[in-house]
């Protein structure tokens, strides 16, 4: 008579081939770090992927080098539809002009949707006499004028560096002081080692409202309704001033069009439900409009310039 172990192989045996011919779980990769409004935009089309039938889905983080590493990872992935790439526009808009070598061709990846997008709010430490955005380029202009953000070329470093140019102010106006993240770059501004930031606009609020913060300016076209009392940089002084930055799915290149208009689908689905507008509120995204190719043309055109311009560069 076989043994109980015996039998335990057997069992396993017969089980290898199937569990063999299950599909691979489609991959999303999330080029930032876990927590924050991408990650979470991930994970609600991973969810929403899975309710819909399309097997298991799983979000991977794979962060580094201004999102550089995560962007290889998946342009380098065979284009069957099951390797996919949650990101900001700037792995495409600005990294391109920033980094010497990218690890992949920005061919290599095309735009399939919006997931949402987000302003920033220029923040000072109370510490700071600025009450305004006037009162801080004036204040600029005077003494270099310390700023934090996530990193060199982040949003909250190339809205900057937009701002001073936009303003005319000189290059030694504004010095950077870069951080590993924006969760790192809040808590310097907080806790008044760097008096001012300009930073994505859904960690501002709740100390702005207390006081542990002042919000100056937001960068998007129409004010926040998260900040509703804070002007825009154009109604506060700097006419046509606009940022916005979107998150982004994007697949590897031969991704199959059937492939691509399916993933458009499941993401306009997974971001149109009222828990999903819910969360994409608190985060502060608004939810996603627009083709996603056409933003991608008109951020990489203008950040760009303002590269160029100041002269940045990531060895």
């Amino acid at each position: 008579m076989p043994t109980r172990r015996q039998l335990g192989l057997a069992a396993g045996l017969l089980a290898a081939p199937a569990a063999r011919a299950q599909p691979d779980a489609t991959r999303i990769v999330v080029n930032f770090t876990p927590g924050g409004a991408l990650d979470g935009s991930a994970r609600l089309l991973a969810e929403h992927a899975a309710r819909e039938g399309r097997g298991a889905v799983v979000v991977e983080n794979r962060p580094g080098a201004g999102g550089n590493i995560g962007a290889a990872a998946v342009a380098r992935a065979r284009p069957d539809g099951r390797t996919l790439l949650v990101a900001l526009d700037t792995a495409l808009s600005v990294n391109p002009h920033l980094f010497r070598d990218l690890g992949y061709d920005p061919r290599d990846l095309v735009p399939v949707a919006k997931l949402g997008s987000f302003a920033l709010v220029l923040l000072v430490h109370p510490a700071h006499p600025a009450t305004t955005l006037r009162d801080f380029l004036a204040a600029a202009r005077q003494a270099p004028l310390f700023y934090t953000s996530g990193s060199v070329g982040s949003p909250g470093h190339l809205a900057m560096e937009h701002l001073r140019q936009s303003a005319g102010l000189p290059a030694s106006a504004l010095d950077h002081v870069p951080q590993r993240g924006n969760p790192e770059a809040l808590a310097a501004l907080v806790s008044g080692q760097v008096p001012a930031g300009f930073l994505a606009i859904g960690g501002g609020p709740d100390l702005v409202r207390s006081g542990r913060l002042r919000a100056l300016a937001v960068s998007g076209a129409a004010r926040s309704p998260l900040l509703p009392e804070v002007p825009t940089v154009a109604e506060a002084g700097l006419p046509g001033f606009e940022v916005r930055v979107a998150n982004l799915l994007l697949a590897p290149r031969g991704t199959s069009e059937a492939a691509i208009a399916d993933w458009a689908m499941l993401a306009r689905g997974a971001m149109a439900s009222e828990a999903a507008r819910a969360r994409l509120a608190g985060w502060g995204l608004d939810p996603p409009e627009g083709d996603a190719g056409a933003f991608l043309a008109e951020a990489g055109a203008r950040w760009g310039r303002v590269v160029r311009d100041a002269g940045m560069r990531v060895e």
